[in-house]
């Protein structure tokens, strides 16, 4: 499909199209001025009669976003959950165009960035959302780029900011007791979920655990981490099984041989539904931002929670980790000064509270 574009340094509209031989780009200057209202009308005539004789030579030469874009997206991605993903976000995206009437990767200016993101907003969607599918439509069009089906990536220089993300909330004891009795009610397999994600800190779909990977004789729960790749050795990891938990996957119900059915969308959806009659705002990953701060509630070192939910680098650990003001008085409380008035005498030992003798005034 040729098409027309301006240039910084001339006055005069250039045409874009395919050679009908040699399938290549050229470019050609139509003497036609883009600032006259009646020449830039004889230059668009042009245009359409240029795509008018490529589309007789070639009917097809994969330029249509959908002709493509959907094999590209299950080819790129190796994992299946990610592939999935994506193909939902292209289908969002191809609805936006068509909507649009844009076929082609040379259509799309930049302006749609910013009419995307309002047009998803009017769905309820929120910010991130609409804005990782921009930044998604920008890597379609990168790809367009390496095809030579466009000269430019104008979605690229979209520069949309990241809004703050909301804080997930960590659920406390009473939150964790109503969650139970909620779950009871439920699916089997919600209440078992529950557990497996409250005491080992995992995420929702590595829940989905295989009936031969859970240890009773060792206490060891074998965990498949699903944000990291397949080849990485630190994919499957090894997470200590509590008594409670050994006692609620022997008496589970298993879905051919796993905790929870195929970790489809709607079984998250299904889970989330239920843990936000709990807590405003929670979700499945509340769990996990729970277990990490009770880790360290407890004491343990920040190695010692990390390698309890596999994690990498101490910045994406340091995410989860929601301390409070009651957190920071009990730590305080356990770092030892000499009271003031004590003239150079030792700090007390710790457990005591004072270092002298009830009734002893200070000197």
């Amino acid at each position: 499909m040729a098409y027309l574009r301006k240039t910084a340094r001339s006055p005069f509209w250039y045409l874009r199209y395919r050679d009908p031989e040699t399938k290549r780009w050229l470019e050609e200057n139509l003497k036609l001025r883009h600032d006259d209202a009646k020449q830039t009308l004889k230059a668009r005539k042009e245009a359409t009669r240029r795509s008018a004789i490529e589309a007789e030579t070639r009917p097809d030469m994969g330029e249509n976003l959908a002709s493509w874009v959907p094999e590209f997206t299950r080819s790129h991605y190796r994992r299946e959950s990610s592939s999935w993903r994506y193909m939902k976000v292209w289908e969002t995206l191809h609805a936006f165009l068509t909507e649009k009437g844009i076929r082609h990767p040379r259509e799309i200016i930049y302006d749609h960035a910013e009419a995307y993101m309002a047009w998803r907003k009017g769905q309820g969607i929120a910010h991130n959302t609409a804005r990782l599918e921009v930044k998604h439509l920008s890597f379609i069009l990168q790809e367009a780029m390496r095809r030579e089906f466009l000269d430019r990536n104008v979605i690229a220089l979209a520069r949309i900011p990241l809004a703050a993300a909301k804080e997930k909330p960590a659920l406390s004891d009473d939150h964790i007791r109503k969650a139970r009795l909620l779950f009871k009610k439920a699916e089997p397999w919600m209440g078992t979920v529950f557990e497996i994600l409250i005491q080992t800190g995992c995420r929702f779909y590595e829940a989905r655990i295989a009936k031969d990977r859970v240890d009773y004789t060792r206490k060891t729960l074998l965990l498949e981490d699903s944000k990291r790749d397949a080849t990485d050795p630190r994919k499957w990891f090894t997470a200590p099984l509590s008594d409670d938990l050994a006692a609620v996957l022997k008496n589970a119900t298993w879905y051919d041989g796993h905790t929870m059915p195929v970790d489809k969308v709607e079984t998250n959806k299904a889970f989330n539904s239920i843990l936000r009659k709990v807590a405003r705002g929670a979700t499945s990953h509340c769990c996990r931002v729970s277990f990490i701060s009770r880790c360290h509630q407890a004491g343990l070192s920040e190695v010692q929670a990390m390698r309890l939910v596999n994690h990498s680098t101490r910045m994406v650990h340091r995410i989860y980790t929601r301390l409070g003001t009651n957190d920071a008085q009990s730590a305080r409380e356990r770092v030892l000064l000499p009271r003031i008035g004590m003239r150079g005498k030792r700090a007390p030992s710790a457990g005591s509270s004072s270092g002298r003798k009830k009734g002893t005034p200070l000197p």
